[in-house]
């Protein structure tokens, strides 16, 4: 036995997969955790592997767990960790290094192994920890306090860099024991939640109760408290807006739902966010792709921040915030026993109901071949009695997903590549979303240049036969920074009119069922639906259909750019 089944055991533990992309210092592992048991799903690129890893750990409960190679097999992973990392995904990554005796340590060495790389100080700035254990007792103390890190306060990712010696070193059966009992015990009650000091929910009780517009903004740290957000919002009538990993906390089509805000958010959802004399924000960070660069609206706004992270906290954008470093559910357990005094939010609400109304979104309409609104809008209706995850790549087809399906969390999901924003993203992490919930429905929406990035990975779909179901809105070009040239430079020389290949013939190349769209038909849509497997429905869109409206650098979110 070596020291790397201490791996398969903790894999074990917390009852997943792991995902890998092999290579020869990394081999070590696989032996051990197929003789423990454990699923090994082998993608084909590693970012395929990372990114199912990434939507396992958000699907099911722990981490995520992923494995490559050295040199080629770490830098190709970095993206993933990067994305884990500032979406705040809890990754506990494996790489393969060369043995301790060929590692380049002198600092004007480039490198002496073969395939090596120095991993640690490469991820070091994108993750919560790095190790690099040289002994079955360091790469015990590894796993259990890199695991543990990912997962507690903010989770994030941890990289695990072994040698090749060390994954080979001897293990005797009782020191394997001797972890599982000691991991059992690390991992036996989670880590207390700590309260939220008394003060701060007083404060924004006394805010709310007499602010003329207030408004609840909620993040990527707030859907685990979904529940208890919407208790609070109807307690105390307060509309909602949500930046767009908050989406779907409160559901769409309720009353109190304004929007989700930001560069191409709603624009009434904006328009409020402008207005709001008093910001309560929980497990959002105000960047400025939700509030602009144009920050002098927010001014004399009474904000309130509760953040997990006090990293956020101590470096606001904006002067007048005042934050507490907790939970969303530690703020919520001390705030919704408070009694919300009588408040009339109705001429509030209706000025909200009046900009929903008079500024509409203007990226749907007559268009050549398909709509993306109409398409994606029937979908939504087609499946809204299903339990749906919907997952997008980066680009137009992102912000439409977003703007034009309804969600309802956990019921119906929005995942997504928010912080990193990246392209490649869909397939496989739809893909992991499947493998790890085969009793959702999974939706990809993806466009011709994200899809290419990963489309390796449709070989697996057919391999594993996962029935997702992947709209590919095809037009021609990297059409969100097509129109970001167009608008400044009055040209996109390099963006746009690609000669795509036939997307049809490639999926079924691969064995996945596939249909073309050229113009909207409802029965191609339901007959691509209805199809068993993974399935992939082509819709050739307008080469120049826009996301409208914008907010553009020098606007102020009540003066977002239309097309």
């Amino acid at each position: 036995m070596y020291a790397s089944a201490l791996i398969a055991t903790l894999i074990k533990h917390f009852d997943k997969s792991l995902y890998v992309y092999p290579g020869g210092t990394i081999a070590p592992i696989f032996h051990e955790c197929k003789a423990a048991g454990v699923e090994l799903i082998c993608t084909k690129a590693e970012q395929g592997a990372g990114y199912m890893a990434i939507a396992d750990a958000i699907t099911a409960d722990g981490p995520g767990f992923v494995a490559v190679t050295s040199g080629p097999g770490a830098t190709n992973l970095i993206t993933c960790v990067a994305d884990a990392f500032y979406d705040s995904i809890p990754l506990v990554v494996f790489t393969g290094q060369v043995g301790t005796a060929d590692l380049g340590r002198a600092p004007d060495l480039r490198q002496r192994g073969f395939q090596e790389v120095p991993t640690p100080r490469m991820v070091e700035p994108i993750t919560k920890g790095v190790w690099q254990p040289g002994t079955p007792e360091e790469l015990g103390d590894a796993l259990l306090e890199g695991t543990r890190l990912a997962l507690d306060g903010r989770p994030g990712p941890v990289v695990i860099d072994l040698p090749m010696n060390l994954q080979m070193s001897a293990l005797e059966e009782a020191d394997r024991h001797a972890f599982a009992a000691r991991l059992a015990d690390f991992f036996a009650a989670p880590e207390p939640i700590s309260p939220c000091p008394e003060a701060f929910p007083a404060a924004v009780t006394s805010a709310l109760s007499t602010a003329r517009r207030p408004l609840l903004l909620v993040g990527g740290g707030a859907p685990g408290a979904a529940p208890q957000l919407r208790r609070l919002a109807e307690s105390w009538n307060l509309p909602v807006v949500s930046s767009m990993r908050g989406i779907g906390v409160l559901p769409t089509d309720h009353p109190l739902n304004a929007g989700w805000i930001g560069h191409t958010g709603m624009p009434w959802a904006n328009r409020a966010l402008f207005e709001a004399d008093c910001l309560l924000v929980i497990g959002s960070r105000l960047d400025i792709r939700q509030t602009g660069n144009q920050l002098a609206a927010f001014a004399d706004k009474k904000i309130f921040q509760v953040d997990l992270d006090v990293a956020e906290l101590q470096n606001a954008r904006l002067d007048n915030v005042t934050g507490v470093h907790c939970s969303a559910e530690a703020f919520l357990e001390a705030f919704l026993p408070l009694v919300p005094p009588p408040c009339d939010r109705e001429e509030w609400l209706q000025h909200i109901r009046n900009y929903r109304a008079t500024m509409p979104l203007c990226d749907h309409g007559k268009q050549q071949g398909v709509a993306p609104d109409e398409l994606l809008s029937y979908i939504d209706r087609a499946t809204k009695e299903k339990v749906t995850t919907v997952v997008t790549g980066v680009g137009s087809h992102q912000q439409w997903a977003a703007r034009y399906f309804s969600f309802d969390y956990p019921r119906k999901c929005l995942l997504t590549s928010a912080g990193h924003g990246t392209m490649g993203y869909a397939l496989p992490v739809a893909l992991g979303a499947a493998k790890a919930d085969p009793d959702r429905l999974v939706l990809c929406v993806d466009g011709d240049g994200s899809f290419q990035l990963n489309i390796q990975e449709l070989a697996l779909s057919a391999e594993l036969n996962l029935p997702i179901k992947i709209v590919l809105l095809d037009n021609s070009r990297l059409g969100i920074v097509s129109q970001f040239q167009r608008i400044t430079f009055a040209d996109d020389p390099v963006t746009g009119d690609f000669c795509n290949p036939d997307f049809r013939a490639i999926a079924e190349a691969y064995g996945v069922r596939a249909f073309d769209l050229e113009t909207f038909d409802p029965a191609v849509v339901d007959a691509f639906l209805q199809t068993d497997g993974p399935t992939l429905l082509h819709a050739r869109v307008q080469h120049d259909a826009p996301v409208s409206p914008m907010l553009l650098g020098g606007q102020t979110l009540d003066g977002m750019w239309y097309q």
